[in-house]
């Protein structure tokens, strides 16, 4: 199967594809003038999409003005009713006019951000059947040696706390996360403080902590300075203490040292790219997989 995603948001985009590409080949597209694009070049090849993952809110065509054209090449190839790509319309705007008005243009599906991935898998297997994985297309004796590699550390060997007010952000950094940790999730400072004293109390503490700087209520400096004196107070220090990788959009020297003062170990700017955050789990010796992961 062929998916087409279509996001301005890379972050969007690339969580997006981690979900579906172990079931399709996905192709992305920045806006809508490469996805119409996009999806005209299919049609020409004969190798039409199953399915389109569509934004409603980006530059230049929005997801409307994109399904409209969408639907436009299919009757211009003879396309139509059952025969259609299948269109699921993805936005933040929880607005009912943009779901109607969706519909009416010719989409099948809607999902809202941010974005639950069992939710989206659902509403895929809805409309195209059952998803078997796909195997991956690559020589035999890669196939043997990808089955001799030593499996990531067991999930429950890490706990990890993923701390970001966006919902997004925190899904892509759990994808990314999940091979080698166990996941828990803060929505702003407050709650990472709350979620840390807790961890200490209960005496399993956090091995890392993902954390954003820009969050309304506590901000990401103000809980790494409160996270630090609990675990002070709990006497963990040092060695000790939990690694703290602090995250944000922010390209501003300022805010990294500021950070490395708090006492961080780690700094990584978003859009996260994979391989840099699992080098940095690699150098804190959070585990040993990710080493090997960051540079397949």
């Amino acid at each position: 199967m062929r998916f087409l995603i279509v996001d301005d948001d890379p972050s969007c985009r690339d969580l997006f594809r981690r979900i579906l590409s172990p079931y399709a080949e996905c192709d992305l597209a920045a806006d809508g003038c490469q996805a119409i694009d996009a999806f005209r070049a299919a049609l020409d090849s004969a190798e039409p999409y199953d399915l389109v993952l569509l934004d409603i809110m980006m530059p230049r065509a929005d997801g409307h003005e994109v399904l409209d054209a969408i639907r436009e090449i299919e009757a211009s190839h003879g396309r139509y009713g059952s025969d259609w790509t299948k269109v699921v319309m993805a936005t933040a705007l929880a607005d009912s006019k943009h779901c109607i008005r969706a519909f009416k243009e010719g989409c099948e599906s809607y999902v809202t951000k941010p974005l639950n991935p069992r939710r989206l898998i659902e509403v895929v297997e809805k409309l195209l059947g059952s998803l078997p994985r796909r195997l991956q297309s690559q020589p035999e004796a890669a196939k043997k040696a990808a089955c001799a590699a030593p499996s990531p550390q067991p999930v429950a060997d890490k706990r990890f706390l993923v701390v970001d007010d966006d919902g997004v952000c925190r899904a892509l950094a759990a994808a990314m996360l999940a091979p080698y940790g166990r996941c828990h999730f803060a929505y702003d400072g407050w709650e990472a403080v709350d979620a840390v004293r807790l961890s200490l109390e209960d005496g399993c503490p956090y091995d890392l902590i993902l954390l954003d700087i820009m969050m309304p209520g506590m901000n990401g400096h103000d809980a790494l300075s409160n996270i630090r004196q609990l675990e002070t107070k709990h006497g963990a220090y040092g060695a000790d203490s939990a690694k703290v990788i602090m995250t944000t959009a922010l390209h501003d020297s300022k805010h990294c040292i500021q950070s490395f003062r708090e006492g961080c170990e780690a700094y990584v700017t978003k859009p996260i790219d994979e391989n840099d955050l699992l080098e940095k789990l690699q150098q804190l010796g959070l585990t040993a997989a990710a080493k090997t992961a960051a540079k397949a």
